[in-house]
Protein backbone atom coordinates (compact mmCIF):
# COMPACT_ATOMS: atom_id res chain seq x y z
CA UNK A 1 0.00 0.00 0.00
CA UNK A 2 1.71 3.52 -0.67
CA UNK A 3 1.75 6.26 1.72
CA UNK A 4 0.10 9.07 1.14
CA UNK A 5 1.20 12.30 2.64
CA UNK A 6 -0.66 15.71 2.60
CA UNK A 7 -4.12 16.53 4.76
CA UNK A 8 -7.72 14.83 4.99
CA UNK A 9 -7.60 14.39 1.40
CA UNK A 10 -4.73 12.60 1.29
CA UNK A 11 -6.28 10.22 4.51
CA UNK A 12 -9.54 9.94 3.04
CA UNK A 13 -7.72 8.23 -0.50
CA UNK A 14 -5.80 6.31 2.05
CA UNK A 15 -8.58 4.64 3.29
CA UNK A 16 -10.72 4.06 -0.27
CA UNK A 17 -7.29 2.01 -1.29
CA UNK A 18 -7.51 0.10 1.99
CA UNK A 19 -11.09 -0.77 1.27
CA UNK A 20 -10.55 -1.46 -2.44
CA UNK A 21 -7.84 -3.73 -1.57
CA UNK A 22 -9.42 -5.78 1.55
CA UNK A 23 -9.58 -9.22 0.29
CA UNK A 24 -12.32 -11.67 0.40
CA UNK A 25 -12.78 -13.35 3.85
CA UNK A 26 -11.26 -16.98 4.48
CA UNK A 27 -13.45 -19.54 4.57
CA UNK A 28 -11.27 -23.08 5.77
CA UNK A 29 -11.94 -26.49 5.21
CA UNK A 30 -10.69 -29.14 7.28
CA UNK A 31 -10.80 -32.90 5.61
CA UNK A 32 -9.56 -35.19 8.26
CA UNK A 33 -10.03 -39.12 7.01
CA UNK A 34 -9.15 -41.79 9.30
CA UNK A 35 -8.51 -45.56 8.35
CA UNK A 36 -10.41 -46.71 5.41
CA UNK A 37 -10.49 -50.25 3.88
CA UNK A 38 -13.95 -51.17 1.95
CA UNK A 39 -14.09 -54.39 3.78
CA UNK A 40 -13.88 -52.37 7.37
CA UNK A 41 -15.31 -49.36 6.02
CA UNK A 42 -13.92 -46.12 7.80
CA UNK A 43 -14.79 -42.20 8.43
CA UNK A 44 -13.79 -38.54 7.59
CA UNK A 45 -14.08 -35.85 9.81
CA UNK A 46 -14.86 -32.31 8.61
CA UNK A 47 -14.07 -29.35 10.26
CA UNK A 48 -15.36 -25.84 8.40
CA UNK A 49 -15.14 -22.48 9.75
CA UNK A 50 -16.54 -19.47 8.64
CA UNK A 51 -15.74 -16.00 8.94
CA UNK A 52 -18.04 -12.96 10.20
CA UNK A 53 -21.73 -14.49 9.32
CA UNK A 54 -24.84 -13.02 10.38
CA UNK A 55 -27.89 -15.17 10.22
CA UNK A 56 -31.32 -14.63 11.69
CA UNK A 57 -33.07 -17.49 13.35
CA UNK A 58 -34.47 -19.95 10.96
CA UNK A 59 -33.16 -19.22 8.56
CA UNK A 60 -30.90 -21.77 6.23
CA UNK A 61 -26.87 -21.93 7.28
CA UNK A 62 -25.49 -25.03 5.88
CA UNK A 63 -26.70 -27.19 3.41
CA UNK A 64 -25.05 -31.12 3.50
CA UNK A 65 -27.41 -33.50 1.56
CA UNK A 66 -27.80 -37.08 3.07
CA UNK A 67 -29.19 -38.97 -0.19
CA UNK A 68 -27.55 -39.16 -3.89
CA UNK A 69 -29.92 -40.41 -7.17
CA UNK A 70 -30.35 -44.06 -6.21
CA UNK A 71 -28.67 -44.18 -3.09
CA UNK A 72 -30.24 -47.79 -0.97
CA UNK A 73 -30.81 -45.23 2.54
CA UNK A 74 -29.36 -42.18 3.96
CA UNK A 75 -25.41 -41.37 4.17
CA UNK A 76 -25.24 -40.96 8.04
CA UNK A 77 -23.31 -38.32 10.05
CA UNK A 78 -22.62 -38.36 13.21
CA UNK A 79 -20.67 -35.52 16.17
CA UNK A 80 -22.48 -32.49 14.64
CA UNK A 81 -21.09 -29.61 16.49
CA UNK A 82 -21.97 -25.74 15.35
CA UNK A 83 -20.55 -22.89 17.57
CA UNK A 84 -20.28 -19.00 16.77
CA UNK A 85 -19.40 -15.83 18.81
CA UNK A 86 -21.97 -16.76 21.33
CA UNK A 87 -21.00 -20.62 22.10
CA UNK A 88 -22.64 -23.78 20.78
CA UNK A 89 -25.44 -23.60 18.35
CA UNK A 90 -28.40 -24.75 18.59
CA UNK A 91 -29.10 -26.78 15.38
CA UNK A 92 -32.20 -28.10 13.45
CA UNK A 93 -31.75 -31.05 10.92
CA UNK A 94 -28.06 -31.16 11.34
CA UNK A 95 -28.66 -34.77 12.43
CA UNK A 96 -31.62 -36.04 10.89
CA UNK A 97 -31.57 -37.43 7.05
CA UNK A 98 -32.96 -35.72 3.99
CA UNK A 99 -31.52 -32.52 1.84
CA UNK A 100 -32.99 -29.76 3.86
CA UNK A 101 -30.87 -26.95 4.67
CA UNK A 102 -29.74 -26.46 8.94
CA UNK A 103 -31.32 -23.69 10.83
CA UNK A 104 -31.20 -22.52 14.04
CA UNK A 105 -33.54 -21.50 17.09
CA UNK A 106 -31.56 -18.57 17.39
CA UNK A 107 -29.45 -15.96 15.60
CA UNK A 108 -25.54 -17.14 14.50
CA UNK A 109 -23.37 -14.02 14.18
CA UNK A 110 -19.41 -14.08 13.88
CA UNK A 111 -17.16 -16.77 13.26
CA UNK A 112 -18.74 -19.82 12.80
CA UNK A 113 -17.07 -23.16 13.15
CA UNK A 114 -19.05 -26.76 12.16
CA UNK A 115 -17.18 -30.16 12.70
CA UNK A 116 -18.96 -33.56 12.39
CA UNK A 117 -17.97 -37.03 11.29
CA UNK A 118 -19.31 -39.58 7.94
CA UNK A 119 -18.72 -42.62 8.33
CA UNK A 120 -18.66 -44.74 5.04
CA UNK A 121 -19.98 -48.01 4.48
CA UNK A 122 -19.79 -48.48 0.24
CA UNK A 123 -23.88 -48.57 0.21
CA UNK A 124 -24.53 -49.89 -3.29
CA UNK A 125 -26.41 -47.83 -5.26
CA UNK A 126 -27.10 -47.33 -9.09
CA UNK A 127 -26.78 -43.96 -9.38
CA UNK A 128 -23.91 -41.73 -10.35
CA UNK A 129 -21.02 -41.69 -8.79
CA UNK A 130 -21.22 -38.80 -5.88
CA UNK A 131 -21.90 -41.57 -3.02
CA UNK A 132 -18.82 -41.30 -0.34
CA UNK A 133 -17.30 -44.71 -1.40
CA UNK A 134 -13.75 -46.14 -0.60
CA UNK A 135 -11.62 -48.21 -3.28
CA UNK A 136 -8.72 -49.68 -1.40
CA UNK A 137 -8.08 -47.23 1.17
CA UNK A 138 -8.57 -43.78 -1.06
CA UNK A 139 -11.88 -42.65 -0.53
CA UNK A 140 -13.38 -40.21 -3.08
CA UNK A 141 -17.09 -38.23 -3.14
CA UNK A 142 -18.20 -34.38 -4.72
CA UNK A 143 -18.16 -31.38 -2.12
CA UNK A 144 -22.21 -31.73 -2.58
CA UNK A 145 -22.18 -34.91 -0.45
CA UNK A 146 -19.06 -34.19 2.01
CA UNK A 147 -19.05 -30.59 3.05
CA UNK A 148 -21.27 -28.49 4.33
CA UNK A 149 -21.74 -25.38 2.34
CA UNK A 150 -23.03 -22.12 3.71
CA UNK A 151 -26.54 -20.89 2.83
CA UNK A 152 -24.83 -17.26 1.01
CA UNK A 153 -24.02 -15.56 -1.80
CA UNK A 154 -21.22 -13.98 -0.24
CA UNK A 155 -18.18 -14.09 -2.09
CA UNK A 156 -15.42 -16.51 0.22
CA UNK A 157 -11.51 -17.09 -0.49
CA UNK A 158 -11.20 -20.87 0.25
CA UNK A 159 -8.45 -22.80 1.97
CA UNK A 160 -8.49 -26.55 1.84
CA UNK A 161 -6.91 -27.99 4.14
CA UNK A 162 -5.96 -31.98 4.57
CA UNK A 163 -5.27 -34.28 7.95
CA UNK A 164 -4.12 -37.12 6.47
CA UNK A 165 -1.49 -38.59 9.24
CA UNK A 166 -4.27 -41.59 9.87
CA UNK A 167 -3.87 -42.64 6.48
CA UNK A 168 -0.25 -43.21 7.27
CA UNK A 169 2.60 -42.43 5.11
CA UNK A 170 2.99 -41.62 1.50
CA UNK A 171 -1.17 -40.35 1.72
CA UNK A 172 -2.30 -37.35 -0.27
CA UNK A 173 -5.37 -35.18 -0.11
CA UNK A 174 -6.32 -34.09 -3.79
CA UNK A 175 -9.13 -31.47 -5.13
CA UNK A 176 -10.64 -30.44 -8.26
CA UNK A 177 -7.99 -27.66 -7.56
CA UNK A 178 -5.10 -29.45 -6.95
CA UNK A 179 -2.69 -31.82 -4.50
CA UNK A 180 -2.44 -30.79 -0.81
CA UNK A 181 -3.64 -28.00 0.68
CA UNK A 182 -4.86 -24.83 -1.69
CA UNK A 183 -6.38 -21.59 -1.61
CA UNK A 184 -8.69 -21.05 -4.34
CA UNK A 185 -9.71 -16.93 -4.95
CA UNK A 186 -12.87 -15.41 -4.41
CA UNK A 187 -16.43 -16.73 -5.22
CA UNK A 188 -19.49 -18.53 -4.05
CA UNK A 189 -18.93 -21.22 -1.43
CA UNK A 190 -21.53 -23.32 -3.54
CA UNK A 191 -18.82 -24.05 -6.14
CA UNK A 192 -17.59 -26.27 -3.75
CA UNK A 193 -20.31 -28.39 -4.23
CA UNK A 194 -19.18 -29.28 -7.54
CA UNK A 195 -15.73 -30.45 -6.71
CA UNK A 196 -13.96 -33.83 -6.16
CA UNK A 197 -12.23 -34.30 -3.43
CA UNK A 198 -10.13 -37.28 -2.82
CA UNK A 199 -7.64 -38.71 -0.39
CA UNK A 200 -5.27 -42.38 0.46
CA UNK A 201 -2.32 -44.24 -1.52
CA UNK A 202 -3.40 -42.78 -4.99
CA UNK A 203 -2.09 -44.91 -8.46
CA UNK A 204 -1.97 -42.48 -10.87
CA UNK A 205 -1.28 -40.53 -14.53
CA UNK A 206 1.16 -39.11 -14.44
CA UNK A 207 2.60 -40.70 -11.67
CA UNK A 208 3.79 -36.94 -10.83
CA UNK A 209 1.42 -34.27 -11.07
CA UNK A 210 2.43 -31.54 -13.69
CA UNK A 211 0.25 -28.74 -13.61
CA UNK A 212 -2.35 -29.45 -15.89
CA UNK A 213 -3.96 -33.26 -16.26
CA UNK A 214 -3.44 -35.80 -13.87
CA UNK A 215 -5.75 -39.13 -13.49
CA UNK A 216 -6.10 -40.91 -9.72
CA UNK A 217 -7.09 -44.24 -8.87
CA UNK A 218 -7.64 -46.46 -5.78
CA UNK A 219 -8.26 -49.89 -5.49
CA UNK A 220 -8.30 -52.50 -8.13
CA UNK A 221 -9.64 -51.76 -11.93
CA UNK A 222 -10.28 -55.11 -14.05
CA UNK A 223 -8.06 -53.88 -16.36
CA UNK A 224 -4.69 -51.40 -16.74
CA UNK A 225 -5.73 -47.82 -16.09
CA UNK A 226 -2.38 -46.30 -17.48
CA UNK A 227 -2.61 -46.63 -21.55
CA UNK A 228 -6.37 -45.14 -21.25
CA UNK A 229 -5.31 -42.06 -18.55
CA UNK A 230 -2.68 -41.41 -20.93
CA UNK A 231 -4.65 -41.42 -23.87
CA UNK A 232 -7.29 -39.29 -21.61
CA UNK A 233 -4.41 -36.69 -21.27
CA UNK A 234 -3.72 -36.24 -24.67
CA UNK A 235 -7.75 -35.29 -25.32
CA UNK A 236 -7.91 -32.86 -22.67
CA UNK A 237 -4.50 -31.14 -23.90
CA UNK A 238 -6.61 -30.79 -27.25
CA UNK A 239 -9.69 -30.20 -26.03
CA UNK A 240 -8.57 -27.18 -24.02
CA UNK A 241 -6.62 -26.13 -27.41
CA UNK A 242 -10.34 -26.53 -29.13
CA UNK A 243 -12.52 -24.71 -26.60
CA UNK A 244 -9.40 -22.01 -26.68
CA UNK A 245 -8.25 -22.23 -23.19
CA UNK A 246 -5.11 -19.48 -23.00
CA UNK A 247 -3.53 -21.97 -20.26
CA UNK A 248 -4.68 -25.60 -19.68
CA UNK A 249 -5.95 -25.72 -16.62
CA UNK A 250 -5.30 -28.31 -13.55
CA UNK A 251 -7.94 -31.44 -14.23
CA UNK A 252 -8.48 -34.46 -12.55
CA UNK A 253 -10.16 -37.58 -13.83
CA UNK A 254 -10.79 -39.77 -10.61
CA UNK A 255 -11.83 -43.70 -11.25
CA UNK A 256 -13.71 -45.66 -8.92
CA UNK A 257 -15.37 -48.79 -8.56
CA UNK A 258 -19.44 -48.95 -9.28
CA UNK A 259 -20.12 -52.19 -9.43
CA UNK A 260 -24.01 -51.31 -10.04
CA UNK A 261 -23.71 -48.45 -12.63
CA UNK A 262 -20.23 -49.17 -13.91
CA UNK A 263 -19.49 -46.81 -16.72
CA UNK A 264 -21.24 -43.63 -14.99
CA UNK A 265 -19.95 -40.57 -14.80
CA UNK A 266 -20.36 -37.52 -13.41
CA UNK A 267 -18.56 -34.02 -14.60
CA UNK A 268 -17.28 -31.63 -11.88
CA UNK A 269 -15.09 -27.94 -11.45
CA UNK A 270 -11.81 -28.86 -13.77
CA UNK A 271 -12.63 -32.91 -12.86
CA UNK A 272 -14.80 -35.91 -13.56
CA UNK A 273 -15.33 -39.09 -11.86
CA UNK A 274 -16.22 -42.24 -13.67
CA UNK A 275 -17.27 -46.04 -12.12
CA UNK A 276 -16.23 -49.05 -13.01
CA UNK A 277 -17.07 -52.78 -12.49
CA UNK A 278 -16.30 -56.61 -13.62
CA UNK A 279 -16.41 -56.77 -17.34
CA UNK A 280 -15.27 -53.00 -18.00
CA UNK A 281 -12.75 -52.21 -19.99
CA UNK A 282 -10.17 -49.31 -20.77
CA UNK A 283 -11.69 -49.04 -24.89
CA UNK A 284 -15.28 -48.83 -23.51
CA UNK A 285 -14.37 -46.10 -21.11
CA UNK A 286 -12.73 -43.97 -23.67
CA UNK A 287 -16.84 -42.87 -25.08
CA UNK A 288 -17.86 -41.66 -21.17
CA UNK A 289 -14.13 -39.93 -20.66
CA UNK A 290 -14.62 -37.80 -23.91
CA UNK A 291 -18.07 -37.68 -22.75
CA UNK A 292 -17.25 -35.93 -19.19
CA UNK A 293 -14.62 -33.90 -20.49
CA UNK A 294 -16.09 -32.50 -22.91
CA UNK A 295 -18.68 -31.01 -19.70
CA UNK A 296 -16.04 -29.49 -18.76
CA UNK A 297 -16.07 -26.54 -21.01
CA UNK A 298 -19.86 -26.87 -22.32
CA UNK A 299 -22.21 -27.52 -19.45
CA UNK A 300 -24.05 -24.97 -17.38
CA UNK A 301 -26.76 -25.98 -15.25
CA UNK A 302 -29.23 -23.35 -16.23
CA UNK A 303 -29.20 -24.65 -19.88
CA UNK A 304 -31.22 -27.83 -18.69
CA UNK A 305 -30.05 -31.86 -20.10
CA UNK A 306 -30.96 -31.41 -23.73
CA UNK A 307 -28.01 -28.52 -23.74
CA UNK A 308 -25.50 -29.77 -21.22
CA UNK A 309 -25.70 -33.58 -22.25
CA UNK A 310 -27.13 -33.49 -26.02
CA UNK A 311 -23.76 -31.20 -27.05
CA UNK A 312 -21.50 -33.69 -24.72
CA UNK A 313 -23.20 -36.57 -26.42
CA UNK A 314 -22.64 -34.81 -29.75
CA UNK A 315 -18.68 -34.35 -28.95
CA UNK A 316 -17.92 -37.64 -27.18
CA UNK A 317 -16.78 -39.05 -30.64
CA UNK A 318 -16.51 -36.25 -32.79
CA UNK A 319 -13.32 -34.48 -30.92
CA UNK A 320 -11.30 -37.77 -29.92
CA UNK A 321 -12.09 -38.65 -33.91
CA UNK A 322 -10.99 -35.04 -34.95
CA UNK A 323 -8.09 -35.34 -32.56
CA UNK A 324 -6.61 -38.54 -34.25
CA UNK A 325 -7.52 -40.47 -31.16
CA UNK A 326 -9.79 -42.78 -32.33
CA UNK A 327 -10.50 -44.25 -35.74
CA UNK A 328 -12.82 -43.54 -38.53
CA UNK A 329 -14.62 -46.58 -37.53
CA UNK A 330 -14.73 -46.21 -33.69
CA UNK A 331 -16.10 -42.75 -34.53
CA UNK A 332 -19.10 -44.37 -36.53
CA UNK A 333 -19.54 -46.94 -33.92
CA UNK A 334 -20.17 -44.23 -31.61
CA UNK A 335 -22.72 -42.49 -33.73
CA UNK A 336 -24.25 -45.78 -34.54
CA UNK A 337 -24.63 -46.83 -30.92
CA UNK A 338 -26.46 -43.53 -29.97
CA UNK A 339 -28.48 -43.55 -32.61
CA UNK A 340 -29.45 -47.38 -31.89
CA UNK A 341 -30.61 -46.46 -28.37
CA UNK A 342 -32.63 -43.53 -29.75
CA UNK A 343 -34.41 -44.49 -32.86
CA UNK A 344 -35.12 -47.88 -30.67
CA UNK A 345 -36.46 -46.31 -27.46
CA UNK A 346 -39.96 -46.70 -26.87
CA UNK A 347 -40.25 -43.92 -24.83
CA UNK A 348 -38.60 -41.83 -27.16
CA UNK A 349 -41.21 -39.01 -27.51
CA UNK A 350 -41.47 -37.95 -24.21
CA UNK A 351 -41.66 -34.21 -24.43
CA UNK A 352 -38.60 -32.79 -22.29
CA UNK A 353 -40.49 -30.84 -19.76
CA UNK A 354 -41.37 -34.48 -19.04
CA UNK A 355 -38.12 -36.03 -18.53
CA UNK A 356 -37.01 -34.91 -14.69
CA UNK A 357 -39.74 -36.22 -12.72
CA UNK A 358 -38.64 -39.95 -14.52
CA UNK A 359 -35.17 -38.86 -14.54
CA UNK A 360 -34.07 -41.55 -12.16
CA UNK A 361 -37.29 -43.78 -12.27
CA UNK A 362 -36.71 -45.05 -16.14
CA UNK A 363 -33.66 -45.62 -17.90
CA UNK A 364 -35.44 -45.17 -21.23
CA UNK A 365 -36.68 -41.68 -20.13
CA UNK A 366 -33.15 -40.66 -18.47
CA UNK A 367 -31.08 -41.31 -22.12
CA UNK A 368 -33.31 -39.01 -23.72
CA UNK A 369 -31.62 -35.67 -23.65
CA UNK A 370 -28.20 -37.54 -24.30
CA UNK A 371 -29.53 -39.20 -27.78
CA UNK A 372 -32.43 -37.01 -28.85
CA UNK A 373 -29.96 -34.08 -27.47
CA UNK A 374 -27.05 -35.40 -29.79
CA UNK A 375 -29.45 -36.11 -33.06
CA UNK A 376 -30.46 -32.43 -32.29
CA UNK A 377 -27.24 -31.02 -32.23
CA UNK A 378 -26.27 -33.25 -35.47
CA UNK A 379 -29.34 -31.65 -36.98
CA UNK A 380 -28.03 -28.05 -36.09
CA UNK A 381 -24.94 -28.65 -37.44
CA UNK A 382 -26.46 -29.43 -40.64
CA UNK A 383 -28.97 -26.67 -40.87
CA UNK A 384 -25.73 -23.82 -39.72
CA UNK A 385 -23.42 -25.42 -42.45
CA UNK A 386 -26.40 -25.18 -45.31
CA UNK A 387 -26.83 -21.80 -44.12
CA UNK A 388 -23.41 -20.68 -44.39
CA UNK A 389 -22.34 -22.51 -47.52
CA UNK A 390 -20.25 -24.51 -45.19
CA UNK A 391 -18.58 -21.05 -43.93
CA UNK A 392 -19.93 -21.99 -40.56
CA UNK A 393 -20.75 -24.48 -37.98
CA UNK A 394 -22.23 -26.07 -34.85
CA UNK A 395 -18.24 -25.53 -33.27
CA UNK A 396 -19.44 -21.44 -33.83
CA UNK A 397 -22.36 -21.15 -31.81
CA UNK A 398 -20.90 -23.75 -28.60
CA UNK A 399 -17.61 -21.79 -28.45
CA UNK A 400 -19.59 -18.95 -28.31
CA UNK A 401 -21.17 -20.43 -25.30
CA UNK A 402 -17.93 -21.53 -23.93
CA UNK A 403 -16.74 -17.69 -24.02
CA UNK A 404 -20.13 -16.45 -22.15
CA UNK A 405 -19.81 -19.59 -19.58
CA UNK A 406 -15.86 -18.54 -19.04
CA UNK A 407 -16.70 -14.66 -18.64
CA UNK A 408 -19.96 -15.04 -16.58
CA UNK A 409 -22.36 -13.72 -19.02
CA UNK A 410 -25.69 -14.65 -18.95
CA UNK A 411 -26.47 -18.16 -21.25
CA UNK A 412 -30.26 -18.98 -21.43
CA UNK A 413 -32.59 -21.18 -23.85
CA UNK A 414 -33.56 -17.84 -25.01
CA UNK A 415 -29.99 -16.53 -25.41
CA UNK A 416 -29.35 -20.12 -27.89
CA UNK A 417 -32.48 -19.33 -29.80
CA UNK A 418 -31.20 -15.94 -30.37
CA UNK A 419 -28.12 -17.34 -31.87
CA UNK A 420 -30.22 -19.81 -33.87
CA UNK A 421 -31.93 -17.35 -35.55
CA UNK A 422 -29.06 -15.48 -36.78
CA UNK A 423 -27.68 -18.64 -38.19
CA UNK A 424 -30.77 -20.12 -39.79
CA UNK A 425 -33.34 -17.83 -39.30
CA UNK A 426 -36.61 -19.59 -38.25
CA UNK A 427 -35.46 -23.24 -39.05
CA UNK A 428 -32.83 -23.08 -36.28
CA UNK A 429 -36.02 -22.57 -33.98
CA UNK A 430 -38.32 -24.54 -35.20
CA UNK A 431 -36.00 -27.73 -34.58
CA UNK A 432 -35.98 -26.65 -31.04
CA UNK A 433 -39.30 -26.49 -30.46
CA UNK A 434 -39.75 -29.85 -32.19
CA UNK A 435 -36.95 -31.45 -29.81
CA UNK A 436 -38.54 -30.40 -26.87
CA UNK A 437 -41.73 -31.51 -27.88
CA UNK A 438 -40.37 -35.12 -28.28
CA UNK A 439 -41.05 -34.86 -32.04
CA UNK A 440 -37.84 -37.25 -34.07
CA UNK A 441 -34.48 -35.80 -34.68
CA UNK A 442 -33.42 -36.60 -37.66
CA UNK A 443 -30.20 -35.76 -38.91
CA UNK A 444 -29.68 -35.70 -42.90
CA UNK A 445 -27.68 -38.85 -44.67
CA UNK A 446 -24.40 -36.53 -44.66
CA UNK A 447 -25.47 -35.29 -41.32
CA UNK A 448 -22.18 -36.71 -40.05
CA UNK A 449 -19.84 -35.44 -42.62
CA UNK A 450 -18.66 -36.77 -46.40
CA UNK A 451 -17.92 -40.37 -44.86
CA UNK A 452 -21.08 -41.14 -43.59
CA UNK A 453 -24.21 -41.94 -45.40
CA UNK A 454 -27.99 -43.07 -43.51
CA UNK A 455 -29.21 -46.66 -44.07
CA UNK A 456 -31.84 -48.42 -41.44
CA UNK A 457 -31.58 -52.33 -39.96
CA UNK A 458 -33.32 -54.09 -37.96
CA UNK A 459 -32.68 -53.91 -34.54
CA UNK A 460 -34.35 -55.35 -31.00
CA UNK A 461 -36.40 -52.77 -28.84
CA UNK A 462 -34.69 -52.60 -24.97
CA UNK A 463 -37.49 -54.43 -23.27
CA UNK A 464 -36.85 -55.93 -19.62
CA UNK A 465 -40.00 -58.03 -20.25
CA UNK A 466 -42.11 -56.78 -17.42
CA UNK A 467 -43.42 -52.76 -16.02
CA UNK A 468 -40.87 -50.15 -14.88
CA UNK A 469 -41.89 -49.86 -11.39
CA UNK A 470 -40.74 -53.67 -10.49
CA UNK A 471 -37.40 -52.39 -10.26
CA UNK A 472 -37.97 -48.90 -8.18
CA UNK A 473 -38.49 -48.17 -4.43
CA UNK A 474 -36.79 -50.57 -1.54
CA UNK A 475 -39.47 -53.42 -1.86
CA UNK A 476 -38.49 -54.72 -5.58
CA UNK A 477 -41.23 -56.69 -6.84
CA UNK A 478 -41.56 -58.37 -10.46
CA UNK A 479 -45.01 -57.00 -11.88
CA UNK A 480 -46.77 -57.10 -15.07
CA UNK A 481 -44.97 -59.35 -16.65
CA UNK A 482 -44.96 -59.90 -20.43
CA UNK A 483 -45.52 -63.51 -20.97
CA UNK A 484 -44.10 -63.79 -24.31
CA UNK A 485 -40.78 -61.67 -23.11
CA UNK A 486 -37.07 -63.07 -23.43
CA UNK A 487 -37.87 -62.73 -19.30
CA UNK A 488 -40.41 -64.82 -18.87
CA UNK A 489 -38.97 -67.32 -21.11
CA UNK A 490 -35.67 -67.30 -18.65
CA UNK A 491 -38.06 -68.10 -16.07
CA UNK A 492 -39.06 -64.63 -14.67
CA UNK A 493 -42.27 -64.62 -12.51
CA UNK A 494 -44.80 -62.06 -11.04
CA UNK A 495 -43.75 -61.60 -7.05
CA UNK A 496 -40.46 -62.82 -7.70
CA UNK A 497 -38.51 -60.49 -5.70
CA UNK A 498 -35.25 -58.54 -7.14
CA UNK A 499 -32.42 -58.32 -4.73
CA UNK A 500 -29.72 -56.68 -7.74
CA UNK A 501 -29.71 -56.46 -11.19
CA UNK A 502 -31.95 -54.14 -13.54
CA UNK A 503 -31.82 -51.34 -16.19
CA UNK A 504 -29.07 -49.62 -16.66
CA UNK A 505 -28.22 -47.11 -19.63
CA UNK A 506 -25.69 -49.04 -20.77
CA UNK A 507 -27.15 -52.37 -21.00
CA UNK A 508 -29.80 -50.17 -22.87
CA UNK A 509 -27.52 -49.13 -25.31
CA UNK A 510 -26.10 -52.60 -25.62
CA UNK A 511 -28.14 -54.76 -27.83
CA UNK A 512 -25.48 -58.14 -27.48
CA UNK A 513 -25.76 -57.48 -23.49
CA UNK A 514 -27.40 -60.02 -20.87
CA UNK A 515 -28.66 -58.87 -17.38
CA UNK A 516 -28.57 -61.36 -14.41
CA UNK A 517 -31.55 -60.70 -11.83
CA UNK A 518 -30.66 -61.94 -8.71
CA UNK A 519 -34.40 -62.99 -7.44
CA UNK A 520 -35.74 -64.70 -4.19
CA UNK A 521 -38.90 -66.76 -4.69
CA UNK A 522 -40.66 -67.80 -1.78
CA UNK A 523 -37.81 -67.27 0.03
CA UNK A 524 -35.19 -68.78 -1.88
CA UNK A 525 -32.36 -67.11 -3.61
CA UNK A 526 -32.08 -67.78 -7.52
CA UNK A 527 -30.23 -66.20 -10.55
CA UNK A 528 -31.97 -65.83 -13.55
CA UNK A 529 -30.11 -64.39 -17.01
CA UNK A 530 -31.64 -62.92 -19.93
CA UNK A 531 -31.13 -60.60 -23.27
CA UNK A 532 -33.38 -57.48 -22.39
CA UNK A 533 -34.56 -57.20 -26.08
CA UNK A 534 -38.74 -57.52 -27.33
CA UNK A 535 -39.70 -56.69 -30.84
CA UNK A 536 -37.02 -56.16 -34.09
CA UNK A 537 -37.76 -52.65 -35.50
CA UNK A 538 -36.52 -50.57 -38.40
CA UNK A 539 -33.95 -48.24 -36.67
CA UNK A 540 -31.66 -45.58 -38.41
CA UNK A 541 -27.89 -46.37 -38.53
CA UNK A 542 -24.92 -44.80 -40.43
CA UNK A 543 -22.55 -46.69 -42.95
CA UNK A 544 -19.01 -45.64 -43.98
CA UNK A 545 -18.83 -44.64 -47.83
CA UNK A 546 -16.21 -47.17 -49.43
CA UNK A 547 -14.97 -44.57 -52.29
CA UNK A 548 -14.60 -41.40 -50.22
CA UNK A 549 -11.26 -41.13 -48.75
CA UNK A 550 -9.87 -41.19 -45.14
CA UNK A 551 -8.06 -37.91 -45.53
CA UNK A 552 -11.46 -36.53 -46.62
CA UNK A 553 -13.07 -37.49 -43.41
CA UNK A 554 -12.21 -35.10 -40.71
Amino acid sequence: MKVLFGPAFALGLLFADAAVAAPAPLMTVLIKPGVLSEAAGGNVDVTITVPAMDVAAGQPLFALPTMAPNMPSPQPRTGVTVTDAEGVVPMIGAEGAGSQPWTSTRRVHGEVVVAYRLPIDNARGSGPPINLRIDGDTFSTPGRMLLAIPETEAAYRVAIRWDVSAMGPGAIGVSGYGDGDVEIPAGPASRLAATMFMAGHFKREPEVAKGGFSALWGGEPPFDPRPLMQWTGKLHTWMSVFFKDTVEPPYRVVLRSNPQNPGGGVAMTQSFAVGYGQGTTAEGLKRIFGHEMTHTWTAKEEMGKWFNEGNAVYYQGLLPWRAGLITTDQYLADINQTASRYYTNAMMHTPEDQVLAAFWDDTRIRVLPYDRGAMYFAVLNGKIRKASGGKRSLDDLIRTMVVRIKTGEPVSEAIWLDMLRKETGEEGPAVHRAMMAGELMLPESDGFGACFRRTTKKIRQFDMGFDNKSLLGTDKTIQGLKPDSEAAKAGVLDGDKVLSGGASDSLQADVTRTVTLKLTRAGKPLSITYLPRGEAIDAYQWERIADVPEKTCR
